[in-house]
């Protein structure tokens, strides 16, 4: 299949071997994941760069978003820094953007437009690819450092809102005339996923006799993901949208699938379906 990179063929189908549609669930990360990483030749945004490249706020929201990024981004690509010290910076990061937004005013309304405005792309097959979770009951998480606000929309406006899926990201705190007051609990930045936690959620409990995960993620630190779940056996799908021969190298020895150059869900929905229809 074009643009499909498997490590090892013969450890990928002794794995494959241990799924059955009852016995293993989804972890997946939302931007660049689920959606395009490039749309019409651009560079998509994230959900929380929606806001600061769609003009919603004032200009001097767009003038101290921009400086954070360019103060906090090299240090979330540099990997010769110790991850205690990233993760700190990320979190400041977070903290920081969260506050500019509550300042200049980020509400609901700015929500709904994007949405609205279809700003967000998903990548090819994946509305096949809910659809199959939703027909088998194959359970969902999304963990996103992203908001989670956007992503339940953008979902919904698709027509996916199954029951077996889950979010974990930065949902907003409304207060009045629906101004955002801050995230309804701990910030989820790029750094952290490996922390979040399903303890206690409606989620733990879907997922107590499945101990198997497919998880799918663009980037390295999304194989922490899984972190914070018990698990027996994990199939790792790796999205390389850019830079393919820079990053080849290293996304190979962290993923055991790599779909590149923004390819779609099809490879995800074929293993799927060879699950689901040999192991029922």
């Amino acid at each position: 299949m074009k643009n499909i990179i498997i490590k090892d063929n013969e450890y990928l189908n002794n794995l494959i071997k241990k799924f059955n549609s009852k016995n293993f669930h989804i972890v997946a990360d939302f931007d660049k994941t689920l959606t395009k990483a490039t749309v019409d030749g651009q560079k998509s945004h994230t959900t929380i760069a929606q806001i600061r490249e769609g003009n919603y706020l004032s200009e001097s929201y767009m003038k101290e978003a921009h400086n954070l990024f360019d103060i906090y981004h090299p240090f979330e690509i540099n990997n010769d820094i110790a991850r205690e010290e990233k993760c700190k910076k990320m979190y400041e990061w977070w903290t920081k953007h969260l506050e500019l937004m509550i300042k200049c005013g980020m509400h609901k309304e700015i929500i709904e437009d994007i949405i609205n405005k279809r700003k967000i792309v998903l990548r090819e097959k994946t509305k096949e690819f809910f659809s199959l979770l939703g027909k088998n009951n194959i359970p969902i998480l999304i963990i996103s450092a992203g908001l989670g606000d956007l992503i339940k929309r953008c979902l919904e406006s698709e027509g996916i809102s199954n029951g077996n899926l889950h979010i974990i990201s930065n949902f907003y705190k409304f207060g009045n005339g629906e101004k955002v007051i801050g995230y309804k609990s701990k910030i989820i930045h790029s750094l952290n996923k490996n922390e979040v936690q399903v303890k206690g959620t409606a989620y733990e409990n879907e997922i107590k006799k499945r101990k198997n995960v497919i998880l799918l993620g663009d980037s390295l630190e999304d194989i922490d993901m899984t972190s914070g779940l018990e698990h027996e056996n994990i199939i790792k799908i790796g999205f390389l949208n850019e830079n393919v021969d820079k990053n080849i190298e290293k996304y190979s020895k962290t993923f055991d699938v790599l779909i590149l150059n923004d390819g779609t869900m099809g490879y995800v929905n074929n293993l799927l379906n060879l699950i689901i229809k040999e192991r029922l």
